[in-house]
């Protein structure tokens, strides 16, 4: 089950980062998640979570606008993969969060 001490105590869920889904699905899911943060008018990072119904179309459920930053948070974990595949680095990434708050 996936309870409290599932989701906050760390080897006690498998998470697979990126999805395993294929090209199709993987593109439907993150134009979901980029089409509701900008429908909601949120800024800089949000995490969308959704599911996929047995024919693979993606639902969204709800956003999360402060995503944790823990060893069990899956914020990081999506950002980590994301950075890799884009050639960043997490670090990067978290520059880039930072900086984007400050006055301009």
């Amino acid at each position: 089950a996936y309870d409290y001490d599932a989701r906050y105590n760390a080897g006690r869920t498998e998470y697979f980062v990126p999805a395993r889904l294929d090209e199709e699905r993987h593109r439907a899911v993150q134009e979901l998640a980029v089409r509701t943060h900008e429908t909601l008018g949120l800024r800089t990072l949000s995490r969308t979570d959704m599911i996929l119904d047995p024919s693979g179309t993606p639902w969204f459920i709800d956003v999360n606008v402060a995503p944790g930053m823990t060893e069990t948070s899956l914020f990081p974990q999506a950002a980590q993969a994301e950075a890799e595949i884009g050639g960043d680095t997490l670090d990067g990434l978290y520059l880039r969060i930072v900086t984007s708050a400050l006055p301009s």
